[in-house]
């Protein structure tokens, strides 16, 4: 099996997707893919920018059409809160938009609180864009640095990187099932 043709016929398409649903952890292994030379960086990024505008204004469109019913439903103990935040995203906006690419945790409801705040959907889009170019840039750079740097260290264990991937993945599925079986023991 040779890994590069692989990396070449899917490697685009398995990357937009996967940035689409995980976000810097495909940015960060395409940065280490583009240091490898399979791609350029800037293609890394840009494939990865794109995921992550459309999620975004799918999100800030959904929170302008179906914010308020669905916020509304919410148990009434949580209203002050959801108050509190619309106004905190309503008076600093730009300060939101500026960070909520960045904000772990809350990412997905800052665009929809944008949408139900009142926010307007150019100026969302702009922010969107710019900061969603910053996002992708700094995840690929990180990973290109750390792949250069791997190459490096590993060098001479090149020829068994089909190996230490396919490794890798082994590793990763045994240890979610195993954190899957201890979780349905505990619950």
């Amino acid at each position: 099996m040779d890994l590069g043709a692989v990396i070449h016929s899917y490697g685009g398409p398995v990357l937009f997707v996967w940035a689409w649903l995980q976000g810097e952890a495909a940015v960060i292994v395409g940065g280490a893919l583009a240091a490898q030379g399979y791609w350029p960086w800037w293609a890394v990024s840009l494939v990865a920018c794109v995921p992550a505008i459309a999620g975004h204004q799918i999100y800030f469109a959904l929170g302008r059409r179906y914010g308020d019913p669905l916020l509304a439903r919410l148990p009434a103990g949580w209203q002050p809160a959801i108050a509190r935040a619309r106004r905190l995203v309503h008076h600093n906006d730009a300060r939101i938009m500026l960070l909520m690419r960045f904000a772990y945790g809350i990412r997905l409801p800052l665009p929809i609180l944008c949408g139900t705040a009142g926010v307007g959907t150019l100026r969302f889009l702009r922010y969107n864009v710019a900061t969603a170019l910053c996002w992708a840039l700094f995840f690929t750079w990180l990973g290109y640095a750390y792949g250069a740097a791997a190459a490096a260290a590993l060098g001479r264990w090149a020829h068994y990187q089909t190996w230490i991937l396919l490794g890798s993945v082994a590793l990763g599925l045994a240890v979610h099932a195993i954190a899957r079986a201890l979780a349905k023991r505990l619950a």
